[in-house]
């Protein structure tokens, strides 16, 4: 008797304890979903369309958008397959699967895009696939339009050359290698194009009208710049007005949630920058006092920040002290300098020298990234030909900027340059582009870029 307790007691136990499974299968079921696969494929190709991961886009960084849209396009069409999986039984609906077709989609769908990029921006430089454009003006706006054919390649677009009255004095920073020339406008039908732009604006009528009938008859593209964008360059944006074109001067984003997030990212990247490089800091500090004992380590100078409020800019100091008592605010010497201090040189085609503005930022002086704070100096010389430069003062200035990383120190002396790149970023702003800069600051200064 006492046997047969111990025994159905050991059975009770032995039940209770015991963890019990389904059939066991000696290799995954992968049939359900090949049953499917036709759906998930339609799924995720038809919401990869509607959020344009499939549109050949032209823009700064165009691979990084498109990896955005296709992480984008995989959750979006990830919730879509779930939704399915409720509404019907006969679809496998396991959500571990779920989940590791959703990060295993995402890596391998960048990863073939990235080649697929690289191989489509290959041809594309090569000529293949390109039209021709031809550029009707040689000065700056027209050298802005060859430029843009020269750094987005995803246009489609081969540089033909440009055609003006004269050749240009100066050439833009990104065309100092490959801006051609061909001669005068009137010549324009010696050139093989299918697309012409016209920067011009003051091209006699005769040979407008003449340029537009070439252009129907030989089913040219033909774009023109008219004479308000010409005068007001970098300033504007066009809008469309019940179907009418106009063309609106730029204003700063209001978007509240946007700013607010570029605060908090301003806020947080400069305090953790502070704690984090402190020890380079230091090791500065004690490099500039060891080669240049009688100067102070930090040089603080007048800068113009948003709505034109001046504010010290702090930068290590790179120069020998009282650099400008005998000759007044001057720029960097690009064909050399000999007012550095020993390691100033190397300080600042690193931009090392330039680390101490996080204390400006994290005051609110300045932001992370933003159009570059110039002297109040410069900035009256330089509005005397370019009024449009104290919109730059729309927003705060920043450590670094889309001039900074399309030319560095060389766009110093190029204000109207430099104002383009600034009006372009306020107009554009995002956080995305935000990134953007940020990425493209860390490769031009690690290579020290156009550094002087």
């Amino acid at each position: 008797m006492a046997y047969v307790l111990k025994f159905k007691m050991g059975k009770i136990l032995f039940d209770a304890f015991s963890i019990h499974v389904a059939q066991i299968y000696t290799h995954t079921q992968i049939e359900p979903y090949i049953s499917v696969s036709g759906l998930i494929v339609l799924v995720w190709v038809s919401t990869f369309y509607f959020v344009g991961v499939y549109q050949l886009e032209a823009s700064f960084m165009p691979f990084l958008d498109e990896s955005l849209r296709i992480i984008k396009g995989a959750i979006l069409a990830t919730i879509q397959i779930m939704v399915i999986t409720f509404l019907f039984k006969f679809f496998p609906g396991s959500r571990y699967v779920i989940m590791y077709s959703l990060f295993c989609g995402i890596f391998m769908t960048i990863t073939a895009h990235l080649f697929i990029h690289r191989l489509e921006l290959f041809f594309l430089r090569k000529g293949v696939g390109t039209r021709g454009a031809l550029i009707i003006g040689a000065d700056a706006f027209g050298q802005d339009v060859a430029e843009k054919l020269f750094l987005n390649p995803g246009l489609a677009l081969k540089y033909v050359g440009s055609l003006d009255e004269t050749p240009p004095e100066k050439i833009h920073f990104h065309l100092r290698d490959t801006f051609n020339f061909l001669g005068r406008p009137d010549t324009f039908r010696k050139y093989s194009a299918d697309v012409i732009f016209v920067t011009k604006s003051n091209l006699d009528p005769a040979f407008l009208s003449d340029l537009v009938s070439y252009c129907d008859r030989e089913e040219v593209d033909l774009w023109m710049l008219s004479n308000a964008a010409v005068f007001m360059a970098g300033a504007i944006h066009s809008q469309d007005f019940d179907g009418i074109p106009f063309i609106t001067q730029v204003s700063a984003s209001n978007l509240y949630i946007e700013r607010t997030m570029k605060w908090l990212m301003d806020k947080i990247g400069s305090l953790l920058g502070l704690i984090l490089l402190s020890p380079l800091f230091l090791v500065i500090a004690i490099a500039i006092k060891w080669v240049s004992p009688d100067g102070p380590v930090f040089y603080v100078q007048e800068r113009v920040g948003k709505d034109d409020k001046k504010f010290g800019m702090i930068k290590f100091r790179t120069m020998i002290p009282n650099a400008e008592k005998n000759t007044g605010p001057m720029l960097v010497n690009e064909e050399g300098e000999d007012r550095y201090i020993s390691i100033g040189e190397f300080l600042r085609k690193v931009s090392l020298d330039e680390l101490p503005q996080l204390l400006n930022v994290l005051k609110g002086d300045m932001s992370l990234i933003g159009p570059r704070p110039e002297r109040p100096f410069f900035i009256e010389k330089i509005e005397r030909d370019f009024p449009h430069f104290s919109l730059r003062h729309k927003v705060k200035g920043g450590i670094t900027g889309l001039a900074q990383i399309n030319g560095r120190s060389v766009l110093t002396r190029r204000p109207d340059h430099k104002l383009k790149y600034d009006l372009y970023y306020i107009k554009n702003w995002s956080l995305l582009l935000d990134i953007k800069i940020l990425i493209k600051t860390i490769s031009v200064v690690s290579r020290a870029e156009e550094a002087y």
